[in-house]
Formats: structure tokens, sequence, C-alpha cells
């Protein structure tokens, strides 16, 4: 059995939940390390160019400002709504060069599986308790290189935004997605800045209902009123307008607006906008002599076809569970989220995320022992997770494995 303290901690994911919890788990004496695929906050680097519905004083972890606070750091305007970007310089990679997180922050480290070391999920371990086997990662490196860590305690923060839906109908990928996708896009494009000579004086498709896509849409209209000959046509599974995760008399007042807005441009409100409901993606085609796609839907009229120089796939984003699929983790076959979180979420009577509770350590227990689903993923494919219910659920779960690890919570922490 390898050698491992009662105290040592591992997190999956270097992201505002992720290094949440080390700075939390620094202060409770854990012997925390962060294991991060990319850099760090690479998903919110990823939608950098979009300012967030939620301001600063929601989007700040409490163990981070202190520690930060003790470094002379300036805390943003509580009130100011950043950008993924903003989030990243401001918090993040500050909160990462701190003397006592930066050894312990580890980039380009990917944890590819997770599980006992001795105890297979299938079987009972033959003489010690299962908690009593520490956790054991395959980590691989940016040069392929593996090796195997162990810890006590595991926590996956990893999200779900590296994990984008497929366009087909059912979920799946549609006929040549697959072969296509790396050339596609599937988060929202700087379409205003970085990416904008890739979408300017072009037609775009834009497949999706969600935030992402509103997001996305109205960037592009704006973008067309700025470049003649920029053109969208936006495909949507529901057949009226609306958006996934749209809920009355919203709490968050910039989402609403945006929500707003994609309503205006579903209503024909925009001479360069097409929006197409209640339209299933059947294939993707690709004319390497034209650079132009072809993409087939299914529509209660009959077959429909699109054409257009890029396409952009919006579909929203879902957890990856094959990370602990040797642990024993219940999971909702709905939203993939740990059984006991999904239940209460189903059960919370909303879907606004500010007024959704946080549920606490118990709900968030899984049959695996020491082991917890946090942040964006714990919701699975449910989107009403907010940074601020991360943080919660952060210092919840130390709290209880501070206790089970015989650590004395420290007063104030």
């Amino acid at each position: 059995m390898p050698d491992t303290s009662r105290h040592s901690l591992a997190i999956i994911g270097a992201g505002p939940v992720g290094l949440e919890a080390a700075a939390h788990a620094l202060e409770l004496g854990f012997d925390v390390h962060v294991f991060e695929r990319g850099e760090v906050g690479a998903h919110a680097l990823a939608w950098g160019h979009v300012r967030m519905f939620t301001p600063w004083k929601m989007n700040v972890g409490p163990a981070a400002a202190r520690l930060l606070a003790q470094h002379g750091w300036g805390a943003p305007k509580p009130d100011e709504l950043p950008t993924g970007a903003q989030l990243v310089e401001r918090v993040l990679a500050p909160l990462t060069a701190t003397p006592e997180l930066k050894p312990r922050v580890h980039t380009h480290a990917q944890v590819v599986h997770a599980s006992r070391h001795g105890a297979r999920k299938s079987e009972p371990p033959p003489r010690t308790p299962r908690a009593e086997h520490p956790f054991r990662l395959l980590v691989r490196d940016s040069g392929g290189r593996e090796s195997f860590l162990h810890a006590h305690a595991l926590i996956d923060a990893s999200g779900t935004y590296g994990q984008p839906n497929w366009a087909g109908t059912g979920g799946i990928p549609a006929r040549g997605e697959t072969y296509l996708a790396p050339q596609l896009s599937y988060h929202p494009d700087d379409v205003l800045g970085l990416r904008r000579e890739r979408y300017a004086g072009k037609t775009t498709l834009v497949i999706g209902g969600g935030a992402s896509a509103v997001t996305t849409v109205v960037a592009l209209e704006q973008l067309a009123r700025e470049v003649a000959g920029t053109r969208v046509t936006w495909a949507t599974r529901r057949p009226a307008p609306g958006f996934a995760g749209e809920v009355d008399d919203d709490s968050l007042p910039a989402r609403a607006v945006l929500y707003a807005e994609g309503r205006r441009l579903q209503a024909g409100g925009s001479p360069h906008i097409q929006w197409i409901g209640d339209a299933e993606c059947e294939g993707i085609e690709y004319n390497s002599a034209t650079h132009r796609y072809r993409v087939q839907f299914a529509t209660p009229s009959g077959p429909r076809v699109e054409e257009a120089d890029q396409v952009i796939v919006n579909c929203g984003y879902g957890p990856d569970s094959s990370l602990y699929r040797q642990l024993r983790v219940h999971e909702c076959y709905e939203s993939l989220a740990p059984m006991k979180l999904a239940a209460a979420l189903l059960d919370a009577g909303t879907s606004d995320c500010v007024k959704v509770p946080a549920f606490g350590v118990d709900t968030l227990t899984s049959p695996e022992p020491d082991f917890f689903v946090l942040g964006a993923k714990s919701y699975g494919r449910i989107s009403s997770f907010l940074l601020q219910t991360g943080y919660r659920q952060v210092a919840d779960v130390l709290a209880r494995l501070a206790e089970t690890a015989g650590l004395t919570t420290p007063q104030g922490a």
C-alpha cells in the first residue's frame, strides 16, 4: 500500500472552484495538490471575451480572497461584471502565483483515470475498508509521459466546458460531424475580436438554443452591422422562440437582457439573421472545392439543407465521467450529475440559479468515500450552476474531509 498521509488531497481542475478548494485546503492543513490538463483557468480563457452574468462579488471565493489579501491584492469593484479573461487575470493567475499555491498547482498534468489502489470498483477490499485504500491517479504530462500519484481524498472540479455536446439528433454526432469536428467551432467564438476575419463578410450557421448560442448570434449580428455581407442562419430544436435555461423574472439582469435580444432576433428583428425553429441536425458535409458546408436538417415540413462558410455548434456541455469510471459514483441517467445532488436539484422547484439553494455536504456525497464532484461538473447537464454555489460546496466538503482527517478547522475559515 502506498504511504499516503491522512491529510493528503488531490484536486482535478485549476479553475475557480478547484483553486478555491486548494486555497481553503491549505488553511485547514491539507497537503493539497492540483492537477490541470491545460493552463490555469483554461475554460474561462476559452470564453474570455464574454462578460459574465454575475458580478465580481459572486465570483471570487472567500478562501481565495483571504490568500490573495495576504499578498497585497486589491479586490475588484464588487458590482462590476467581469469577463472570463478578467477572472483569470485578476484572480486565478495571481492566486496560483502565491508562494503557498505555486508549487502545488501542476499545469499540463492530465488526470487520465482515478481508482483506489488495490481495490477494484466491483469487489470489496479483502482485508481493509475501502476508505483505507488511497486514490490512485494516472497522470499524463504534455510529453505523454505517465506516472501514478496517490492521495487519501480526491475532488473532481474539472468542469464541463471541455466536453461540448454534439449537434446531431438525439445528442449523438450528425453524419460527418466527428470527421469535421476539428474544423468546426464548439464554443462562443470571439467574432468581434480575435476571430473577426473568420466570420466577417461570410455566412455562418449557428446550431443551438442556449446561452452560448444566443451570445454567439448576438455578436454575429453586431458584426453584420459593421461588415457588409455578413449573414447568420440560426437553427434550434425548440420550435417556438425561447431558450434552454430561460426563467421568468430572471434574478440576473444581464442574462435577461441577453435573452431579450435573442428573442428579438428570432422574431425577425434583424435583416442579417434567419432563424429556423424545430430543426434537428442530421448531417454535415464540407465541399473542399467551394470551401463551404452543407448541413442537413429534419424539420416538420421535410428535409432542409443550409449552406454556410462557417459552422458554430453551441449545443451545451456535459460532464466526462470516464475519469472516475472505476470509482463508485451513482449518477443520474438524465443529467449525469451525482444522484443525490441531481435529485435535490429536480426537487428544488426552480431553475433560477440564484434561487437554487446550496445543498450541504450530505447531498454531495457519493458511495465512494472521500471522493467529491464539485463545481459545474456536479450539476451535470443542469445549467443552473453559479460559482458562488461551488464555493459553498468547497467549504462544506472540506469541513467534512478535515473532520475525517483529524484536522482542526481554524477560526474564521
